[in-house]
């Protein structure tokens, strides 16, 4: 009994550090991007584009699902406009799926160029597991 006893706990052990380290992988490429999206770094936060493309829903309307490079295009002509004051991760969860899906948020402080009026923006993103890690398949401004 005590062998059954241990390779149960070996399996429940085993799936809980499993599900930690994919957890782990999710907090860390989010908090990759909130910094990314902190410097307004159109190419960087593109890079974390599915295979799939991504849809954007930005100042200027919902687009996509687009490739990296137009990803980019579109995520520089916003940050063009804004002045980044702070951004801070909020609530990141894995909701299922097979492939795995995810979704997490950022708190982003923000002014148009030239202003002094901060402004509190949410940036929702929506995550898929591929080989290669967690890749952004949506990202939403809400205001």
């Amino acid at each position: 009994m005590t062998r059954v006893t241990v390779a149960a706990l070996s399996l429940v052990l085993g799936t809980a550090l499993l599900a930690h380290a994919q957890e782990s992988g999710l907090e860390s490429t989010i908090a990759r991007f909130a910094a990314s999206w902190n410097r307004g770094d159109a190419g960087t936060i593109a890079s974390f584009v599915a295979s799939a493309g991504v849809s954007l829903e930005l100042d200027d309307g919902p687009a996509g699902p687009l490739g990296s490079r137009q990803a980019a295009a579109a995520l520089r002509r916003m940050f063009e406009g804004h002045e980044t004051v702070s951004v801070r991760p909020g609530t990141v969860r894995i909701v299922g799926g097979a492939p795995q899906r995810a979704y997490g948020q950022l708190d982003w402080r923000v002014r148009a160029r030239g202003t002094t009026v901060t402004e509190r923006r949410t940036v929702f993103i929506a995550l898929v597991r591929e080989p290669a890690g967690w890749r952004i398949t949506h990202i939403r401004l809400l205001r």
